[in-house]
């Protein structure tokens, strides 16, 4: 039975996640609790879409991780974080984060 009629589009920066979510990988070093919660969580949509971005693609959702595992309990005040708002104000404004992807030695 879902709860929101409305579709979800989640996306997420650990492709491991997002093959196991989407039953293209079996075996992962997710645990299975996390992995149900997550099932039970998109059950209450109606539909639900799971997709890969890269980090540097959703710059909002990795300060939100970043603040949650250095400050457990963050969400309970209702203030979003000055990282967090710093990061959705960029999104706005339509700021590019590229890829760094570090060249390798050619010897």
């Amino acid at each position: 039975m879902s709860f929101f009629r409305g579709g979800l589009v989640v996306e997420g920066d650990d492709q491991v996640l997002v093959d196991l979510l989407t039953g293209k990988e079996m075996q992962t070093r997710i645990p299975l609790s996390m992995q149900q919660e997550i099932k039970t969580l998109l059950a209450h949509f109606s539909t639900y879409e799971l997709q890969h971005i890269y980090r540097e693609g959703n710059q909002v959702a990795h300060v939100l991780c970043k603040e949650a595992y250095q400050r457990p309990g963050v969400w309970r005040s209702g203030i979003v974080p000055h990282a967090v708002w710093e990061k959705a104000l960029e999104d706005m404004h339509g700021v590019a984060h590229e890829r760094i992807c570090k060249k390798k030695n050619q010897w």
